[in-house]
């Protein structure tokens, strides 16, 4: 019994590393968004849409479901994607280098794919998202 609370505790654990990761890379990704620079006001949408689904898809692997793993994995790459495509194009719209928004872009997706490691990787993690049997809490 000791050993299954220690590693619940080591699974929030993660969790919470994880909340912060990607709290970080949202508020590198609002601060790109709000930017005169950005012509595209899509990235606002996208910054609160992440935001929000990121956040109920970690909320449900707190609470052991295991399809959210998967599911925030993927809203994680959807998110790279995006907002390098959208550094892109802003890029490519401006004569100037504008080194600020591709510093945030840059530490948005770095905070992104650090977040991805322990998804994947973390046997803790996995363990705590697996199906629970009779008994266990």
């Amino acid at each position: 019994m000791h050993h299954a609370r220690r590693n619940k505790i080591r699974a929030r654990i993660w969790l919470c590393i994880i909340f912060l990761l990607i709290t970080g890379a949202h508020y590198c990704f609002y601060r790109f968004s709000i930017d005169r620079l950005n012509t595209y006001p899509v990235s606002q949408g996208l910054t609160f849409g992440f935001v929000l689904w990121t956040t109920v898809v970690l909320g449900g692997m707190w609470l052991r479901y295991g399809w959210a793993r998967y599911l925030l994995i993927i809203l994680i790459c959807l998110g790279i994607i995006s907002f390098s495509w959208i550094a892109l194009l802003v890029q490519s719209e401006s004569i100037d280098s504008l080194p600020e928004l591709k510093r945030l872009v840059i530490y948005g997706l770095l905070l992104y794919t650090a977040a991805l490691v322990p998804l994947g990787a973390s046997r803790t993690l996995r363990a705590y998202l697996a199906p629970r049997t009779a008994g266990e809490r």
